[in-house]
Order: C-alpha cells, then sequence, then structure tokens
C-alpha cells in the first residue's frame, strides 16, 4: 500500500478494478446467438460491472471521509480536496487485489460458484486489504482503521441497494453522451482533486533523488518522517539512523528513533536517543523531546527521573493533554497522589478545551487521565 500511495495512478488502479470485474462477470453474458453477441454484451456491461466499482467512488470512499471528519480530523470539505484521489487510488486497487482469486476462479474453472459465501470471502478480503491501506495512508491505529472501512463498507452495501432500486439508470449512465458530458463538466475538478496525490509523490520522488546523495541528512529524515507515519518502522529507522550516521549532532533524528524505540518498549535505546536529542537541543519540537523522554523514563522504571523531566515539560507547556497525563502517572509512582490528580483534571480539561481540529488527537489521553482517576476512588 506505501508503493501503491509513492508510485501509483488512480487511472491504473481503476483500470485494474475494470478488469477484474468484467472477468469476474463475464461467464453471465447470455449470448445465445452471435447476431445478438455485441448487443447483449453491450446491454450487460453497466449493470454487471459499473455498480460495484461507482459504489466504491461515490459512496464508499466520500462515506470515509465523513467518518474522518465527524471524528475531528479536519473538515469534509478539505478532506476530499486532499484525500480522496489517494483513498480511491487504495481502494481501487483492494478491490482489484481482493476479487481477483474468485474472479479467475469463476473465469477459469467449472466450481459451483453462485454460492455466496465465495463472495463474502472475496469482500471481506477487499475490505481487509482496504483497511491495510487506511492505516498506511494515515498512519492510525489498527481499530480506528477498520472502524473508518467498516462505516465506508456499510455505505457501500447502501449504495449498492440504492444502485439496484435504480435498475435501469445505470444503463442511462453508461450512455456514450452522458459519459462525455460529464467528463467535460468534471474533468478539470478531478485533475484538482489528484493535484495533492501528485504533489506529494512529486514531494517524496525529490527527497529519494536527493538522499542519493551521501551526505544529505536532512533528506533521509524527512524521508523517514513518511515511513514513520505509515508505521513502516524498519525503514523509517533505518532512514533516520542514516541520518545520525551522517550528522551525529541531528537531534530531530535522535528523537525520532527514541519515539519508534520507545513505542517498540526498548525503552533503554529510548533513553539513550532521547537523552541525547534534549542534551543537543533543550527545547526540541516545541520541548516535546522533554515528554518523549519522560515517558521513556517510565516505561523503563525510573520514576523519579520520568517526573523531572516531564515538570520541566509541563511548566514549559501547561496545557498538553499527553505530557499532563504522563506526569501525573509519573507523580502516582513516586506517591504524590494529590499531585497526580490535580495533573489528571488538567489533562481531562485540556483535552475539553482543545480546538475541534485538535480534540479527536487529544482524546485518548483524556480517557486515560478519567480512568486513573476513577481509580483512585
Amino acid at each position: 500500500m506505501g508503493r501503491v500511495l509513492d508510485r501509483g495512478r488512480l487511472w491504473m488502479a481503476a483500470a485494474a478494478a475494470l478488469c477484474v470485474s468484467l472477468l469476474l462477470h463475464w461467464r453471465d453474458v447470455p449470448l445465445r446467438a452471435p447476431s445478438s453477441a455485441l448487443l447483449e454484451f453491450i446491454a450487460w456491461m453497466p449493470g454487471a460491472y459499473l455498480a460495484p466499482l461507482l459504489a466504491v467512488a461515490v459512496v464508499m470512499v466520500p462515506a470515509m471521509l465523513l467518518v474522518r471528519a465527524a471524528a475531528g480530523h479536519g473538515g469534509f470539505a478539505v478532506l476530499l480536496n486532499t484525500d480522496y484521489v489517494p483513498l480511491l487510488m487504495l481502494a481501487m486497487s483492494a478491490w482489484a487485489a481482493g476479487y481477483l482469486p474468485l474472479a479467475v476462479l469463476r473465469a477459469f474453472t467449472v466450481l459451483p460458484l453462485g454460492d455466496p459465501w465465495y463472495y463474502l470471502a472475496a469482500n471481506l478480503y477487499f475490505t481487509f486489504l482496504l483497511a491495510i491501506g487506511v492505516r498506511t495512508m494515515y498512519g492510525s491505529g489498527t481499530a480506528s482503521a477498520i472502524g473508518i472501512t467498516f462505516a465506508g463498507w456499510s455505505a457501500g452495501v447502501l449504495g449498492m441497494l440504492v444502485m439496484a432500486l435504480l435498475g435501469g439508470a445505470l444503463y442511462f449512465l453508461a450512455s456514450p453522451l452522458v459519459l462525455i458530458y460529464l467528463y467535460f463538466l468534471f474533468a478539470s475538478r478531478l485533475r484538482d482533486l489528484g493535484a495533492g496525490l501528485r504533489s506529494r509523490q512529486h514531494f517524496q520522488q525529490q527527497l529519494e533523488i536527493a538522499a542519493n546523495n551521501p551526505h544529505d541528512d536532512d533528506a533521509q529524515y524527512q524521508l523517514g518522517l513518511i515511513h514513520q507515519k505509515r508505521r513502516q518502522y524498519t525503514d523509517a529507522i533505518a532512514r533516520f539512523a542514516r541520518a545520525v550516521e551522517i550528522d551525529p549532532s541531528f537531534a530531530d533524528a535522535h528523537m525520532q528513533l527514541g519515539v519508534i524505540a520507545r513505542g517498540q518498549q526498548r525503552f533503554a535505546e529510548a533513553v539513550g536517543h532521547l537523552k541525547t536529542a534534549a542534551e543537543l537541543d533543550d527545547r526540541l519540537a516545541q520541548n516535546e523531546v522533554w515528554r518523549e523522554l519522560g515517558a521513556a523514563y517510565l516505561g523503563a522504571s525510573q520514576a523519579g527521573l520520568a517526573a523531572a523531566a516531564l515538570e520541566k515539560f509541563t511548566t514549559r507547556r501547561p496545557y498538553d493533554p499527553e505530557g499532563l497525563y504522563w506526569h501525573g502517572v509519573a507523580l502516582k509512582r513516586t506517591g504524590r497522589q494529590d499531585q497526580a490528580r490535580e495533573m489528571f483534571r488538567r489533562a481531562i480539561e485540556s483535552v475539553n478545551t482543545m480546538p475541534p481540529h485538535r480534540r479527536a488527537e487529544v482524546r485518548p489521553w483524556g480517557a486515560r487521565a478519567r480512568k486513573e482517576l476513577a481509580a483512585d476512588r
């Protein structure tokens, strides 16, 4: 899925899905006489292969963006402009890959494939692949990616039902004159939607070219950030390590190596990288290096050092919910219960007063703080 985002083209993904759909349904063409074969094929095409792809493009992908907007990750119009084309490209690629095994079986075997369980299996495989794509694109957790994908899948099923009720309307939409009219009407808009994807792909390609320079530590770092967001941690670690190798004083690369190590519960290594980063730049990443170092100390069972690092962070960033939560945990482990409860309350208040576009990102820290307060009652 990372390669699809980096090198893919929407028209290629759509063509692959179209070919798989044609292969899936070609045996359904009722060719009884050579003279009527072409007419029957044309009459069959729109309803047979077009409906599921239209449901993905028109219903499923917008529904997924709507869910993400409702969760506080930006306005729907903004997400539609920036994320529709890459997400549609992932969805079409996943649809093609998910249904390809069934299409091959239907085309070249005599197995009793009318059983709906075969289609359910292909649909589940498609949904699974798309969830991986969502996780890769947004760097979200597995549960969040599955939730977004399931919401889109449910909307897609409803869209298929609506299309079934429309019946002959699909034949009208497949008319060459209608398609030409729609192309001229929306072609410029579609090009605008794809501009964001092309820009990101071009940027990454330029970074990869720059990374060939053995002295360009920043290109290595930027590529590492891309891999890190996609949770491709092996590649991210290699890029950050290369940046540190080029420039041992590259504080940002040390910090990201520490963040990844902490997430993988390699706490001693995380502390080493984060201490180095903090020594190189005391206010790195708007002081977030101290929050990460404090959390790493907690993982390493060094609550006293964690409390000191987190106190420095919360003094400088008094409204950061994550830092307040970790500070509360450190205080609790050092026996300062009253101060810990105060930090948890401040974390909850900070989440509640966050701007709407940030609230989805920080909400988990408020939930954790409430859980800690409830445990003390």
